[in-house]
């Protein structure tokens, strides 16, 4: 067993923000992301064929719906988004890293 810790081994370049799979299967995609003040372009949406629940390990997020919900996630807080809701990251924390963990299904 090689056991990990989520906020070990951060990234030295976090010019783009880092998407990084820690488990994936046909069903599943479990995923460390690392944004540092990154946020989606604007006028662009995610728009996924699978639910997604996402979960702030460290830092602070903000998550923009299409039909004008802003969602702030603070350290520990979570959601889910259901497959083909339209979102966004409008803003992460410019302090620190913000880490999510993201289970896709």
């Amino acid at each position: 067993m090689d056991k990990q810790h989520i906020l070990d081994n951060l990234p030295s370049d976090l010019t783009l923000e880092q998407f990084e799979p820690l488990v994936k299967t046909d069903c599943v995609l479990i995923e460390r992301i690392i944004s540092a003040a990154h946020v989606t372009a604007e006028g662009q949406w995610y728009d996924q064929a699978k639910s997604e629940w996402v979960m702030v390990v460290q830092g602070a997020a903000k998550l923009e719906f299409e039909h004008g919900e802003m969602v702030s996630l603070n350290q520990g807080e979570h959601l889910t988004i259901k497959a083909h809701v339209k979102h966004r990251v409008a803003w992460t924390s410019e302090e620190t890293e913000t880490i999510w963990l993201a289970v896709h299904y």
